[in-house]
């Protein structure tokens, strides 16, 4: 299933792209214009997420004050 969506994404992604080429050759800048800002905010949020996962594993990853017995454990499960 993520595999899927990582697909879906990257193909609405490359859309997107394409999408502001299109509008700029066209000479619609005001639509080009806010799908550039809708693409930064997209990498903003991407970012964000990946940030937020990085936080996580390192709150809770190795060397947070557990045992070598429990991080053992925790990885042989």
């Amino acid at each position: 299933m993520k595999k899927i969506l990582s697909r879906i994404g990257l193909g609405l992604l490359l859309l997107l792209i394409i999408s502001i080429g299109v509008c700029f050759y066209i000479g619609q800048f005001n639509y080009a214009y806010s799908l550039m800002i809708l693409l930064l905010f997209v990498f903003g949020g991407m970012g964000a997420i990946y940030k937020l996962k990085n936080d996580e594993y390192m709150y809770d990853g190795p060397g947070s004050g557990r045992s070598a017995r429990e991080e053992y454990e925790q990885y042989t499960r």
